[in-house]
C-alpha cells in the first residue's frame, strides 16, 4: 500500500491533472472570446504559458473559419493549426475559384478537397453546359428575330440597326452608300396563278439570287412583302448603278422550277446615294438622311415600274444606258 506521502502526492498530481484538463476545455469552450490569464496551480508548469498561447490560436483561428474570415493570420504552428491552416489556404482558393467561375471561367476544377471536389466540379460542369445552352438558343433567337423568316435576310428592324452599327464606325470620315430598292415584278400574278406556297419559293429564290450577287459586306434586307433594299458601303451612285443593272440581268435570267413548271421572273430597281459625316451632323440626322435617300429611290423604283418595268431608274433623272 502506499504511504501517506504517496498518496499526497498521487492526489496532487490527480488535482492538477483535473485542473490542467478543465483549463484546456476552459479555453476550447468557452463562449466568451476574452482571453483569460492562467491559474496560480497551473502557472509554475513548464511550457504551461506556451500551451495556453497555442491553444487561444486554435479556438481563434477555429472561430475565424466558422465566421468565414478566411484572411485571419495565425502565427502558431503545430498538427492542428496546420491542418487548420491547410483548410483556410483550400478555402481562400476555392473563393478565388469561385470568383473566376462567376466571371464565366467555367475551366477551374477543384482536386484538393476530397468529396467536396466530386460535388464542386460536378456543379460547375452542370453550369457550364447550362450557361453554353443558354447563349446558344439566345443567339437562336436573337438571329430569329434579326432575320425574315422566309427569306433568311435581314427584316428592316435589324437593317437599320446594323446601319446604326456601320455609322458608330465612321467617326471623323465621310460615309458613302448607295441604296437600291427591288421588287419582283406582277409578283401578285405569280400567287394568283400558282399558289402563296409558289410565290414564296420564288422569293427565296429571288433572295438567294440576289445575296448571291452582292458583296460580303453589303447589305440586303427584305423591306416588305416583295419589296427588298440592299445598302452598298463604298459606292458610288454611279457604281450603284452598275451593281443594279448586273442584278436586273441576273433576275431575268432565272428559271424557278415548281412542280414541273419553270417560273421566269423580272425585277425593278430603283437606285440613290447616300452620304454623311459625323462632323456635319449627328447620328440621328445621318439616319434621316438615309431614310430620306430610301425615299429617292423608292420613287426611281417606282419610275422604273411606269417605264416596263424589268429596268433600273437612278435618282437625278439618270437611265440605264
Amino acid at each position: 500500500m502506499p504511504t501517506n506521502d504517496s498518496s499526497t502526492q498521487l492526489a496532487s498530481i490527480a488535482d492538477r491533472s483535473a485542473e490542467l484538463l478543465d483549463f484546456v476545455t476552459d479555453v476550447l469552450t468557452r463562449n466568451s472570446a476574452r482571453e483569460e490569464g492562467i491559474s496560480e496551480k497551473l502557472q509554475d508548469i513548464e511550457g504551461i504559458e506556451e500551451l495556453h498561447a497555442l491553444l487561444w490560436d486554435i479556438r481563434n483561428l477555429t472561430y475565424a473559419l466558422g465566421k468565414g474570415d478566411l484572411k485571419y493570420a495565425c502565427k502558431s504552428k503545430g498538427c492542428v493549426v496546420g491542418a487548420l491552416k491547410t483548410l483556410q489556404a483550400n478555402l481562400s482558393h476555392l473563393t478565388w475559384q469561385t470568383q473566376r467561375i462567376a466571371n464565366g471561367e467555367y475551366q477551374h476544377r477543384v482536386n484538393f478537397m476530397g468529396e467536396f471536389s466530386t460535388a464542386f466540379n460536378q456543379m460547375v460542369e452542370a453550369l457550364d453546359e447550362n450557361v453554353s445552352s443558354l447563349v446558344r438558343l439566345s443567339q437562336k433567337y436573337k438571329e430569329m428575330s434579326a432575320k425574315d423568316p422566309l427569306t433568311g435576310l435581314y427584316n428592316r428592324r435589324a437593317f437599320e440597326s446594323a446601319l446604326m452599327g456601320i455609322l458608330e464606325d465612321v467617326g471623323k470620315k465621310e460615309f458613302h452608300a448607295s441604296i437600291i430598292m427591288t421588287d419582283i415584278d406582277l409578283f401578285k400574278k405569280v400567287n394568283d396563278t400558282y399558289g402563296h406556297a409558289s410565290g414564296d419559293t420564288v422569293l427565296r429564290a429571288f433572295a438567294e439570287k440576289i445575296s448571291a450577287m452582292l458583296r460580303p459586306h453589303d447589305l440586303f434586307c427584305r423591306y416588305g412583302g416583295e419589296e427588298f433594299v440592299i445598302l452598298l458601303p463604298g459606292a458610288s451612285l454611279k457604281g450603284g448603278m452598275a451593281v443594279a443593272q448586273r442584278l436586273c440581268r441576273g433576275v431575268e435570267g432565272m428559271a424557278i422550277p415548281i412542280e414541273g413548271v419553270e417560273i421566269r421572273i423580272t425585277a425593278s430597281f430603283g437606285v440613290s446615294s447616300f452620304v454623311a459625316s459625323l462632323l456635319q451632323s449627328e447620328k440621328r440626322n445621318m439616319m434621316t438622311e438615309f431614310d430620306a435617300a430610301v425615299k429617292r429611290a423608292d420613287d426611281c423604283l417606282y419610275q422604273a415600274k411606269n417605264a416596263g418595268r424589268n429596268t433600273v431608274v437612278c435618282e437625278k433623272g439618270d437611265a440605264p444606258a
